[in-house]
């Protein structure tokens, strides 16, 4: 019977053999600890390393190549993957690269799958594939609003999660462009009660113009 050791062995050849030839950067993590032990070389040429130097940096590899300021949805996504244990399930997101002899980060579209687990099904590595899309016409914009939109999320999620229903509601049709009069109507309230929740929504949001009741109804998927 062959050994965990060996399996692994034996998919890392296999997959070396074909990584080369994606249209993708392929990149496997071993997950105790968290650090590369595989790059194709493509993505290596990109970052100006070799497969030994991938490996001796470890853990500092993402300080040093990644933009991490959205790590926080990456790593509940990383965590619930994880807690699954199910080979077949993937998640994708995006990230931005540092390459060698470019100033701007790259962006790239990335998918992770379990690539290992261990004989009682716990995950051991993972599997990364990177497309850069800074080719793409409009879609590094749309990844740059879509970052901000979700640091926005993570930094203000503990002050909207104070709202009650009815100032969720406010909200949302402060956003949609309603006067107070229209939401009195729609919601079956007086003017007055329209004036105070705004007003309550103001103090615990921090909000000061008709533009940030917006920010927060798209960021918490109000509209």
């Amino acid at each position: 019977m062959e050994t965990d050791s060996a399996i692994l062995e034996e998919k890392m050849e296999l997959l070396k053999e074909t990584a080369d030839f994606m249209p993708c950067v392929v990149v496997v993590h071993q997950l105790e600890p968290f650090t590369p032990i595989y790059m194709s070389e493509k993505g290596l040429s990109k970052l100006g390393i070799k497969q030994k130097e991938l490996q001796e940096i470890g853990a500092d590899y993402h300080k040093r190549f990644f933009n991490n300021e959205d790590m926080t949805n990456f790593l509940k996504k990383m965590e619930a993957l994880l807690a699954n244990q199910d080979p077949e399930e993937t998640f994708s997101f995006f990230q931005q690269v540092k390459f060698k002899k470019r100033k701007e980060w790259v962006w790239h579209l990335s998918s992770v799958r379990i690539f290992h687990q261990s004989k009682d099904g716990i995950p051991t590595h993972t599997c990364t594939t990177a497309i850069p899309i800074d080719q793409m016409k409009h879609i590094p914009n749309k990844a740059e609003r879509l970052l901000a939109e979700n640091m926005f999320f993570n930094q203000n999620l503990e002050h909207f999660l104070n709202l009650g229903d009815r100032e969720k509601e406010v909200l949302k049709l402060v956003a949609m462009g309603e006067s107070s009069v229209k939401i009195a109507e729609k919601l079956f309230i007086s003017v007055e009660t329209v004036s105070t929740h705004r007003k309550n929504i103001k103090q615990k949001l921090g909000i000061k113009s008709s533009y940030e009741f917006t920010k927060y109804a798209y960021a918490f998927d109000l509209i």
